[in-house]
């Protein structure tokens, strides 16, 4: 199935929704438990390699007190899921883009940046 989202339209990958339901609660063990023990996460700063890597950026990255703005694209097909979203991190909009392989039920491959490259509060 492929989802393209607007205003009306809910239908959002499993996992990308719990990822979604994790930061809206600040439930933060939750949201690192959605990465696949041998997940990897590309970005412009280097590749994160397991959950302990990734679990020390998630950490800098809550501590900012990042806010959501809004979804501005949304797509997913099978395993993959791609996104576009607007967040303000210290006071400053920016606009970030994400890429997921999802394999067996958790974020496996990530792809993620903030338009305009790599930033100093990464």
């Amino acid at each position: 199935m492929t989802a393209t989202s607007t205003a009306t339209t809910p239908d959002v990958h499993p996992v990308f929704a719990a990822m979604a339901e994790a930061t809206a609660r600040g439930d933060f063990e939750a949201l690192v438990e959605l990465y696949h023990p041998d997940a990897e996460w590309a970005r412009f700063q280097g590749v994160l390699r397991g959950r302990a890597e990734i679990r020390e950026v998630l950490e800098r990255y809550w501590a900012l007190g990042v806010e959501f703005v809004s979804m501005d694209e949304y797509i997913h097909s099978g395993d993959t899921i791609m996104t576009r979203s607007t967040m303000s991190i210290k006071g400053t909009t920016e606009v970030a883009f994400g890429a997921y392989v999802v394999k067996d039920g958790m974020l496996w491959r990530i792809f993620g940046a903030v338009e305009g490259g790599a930033v100093s509060f990464w």
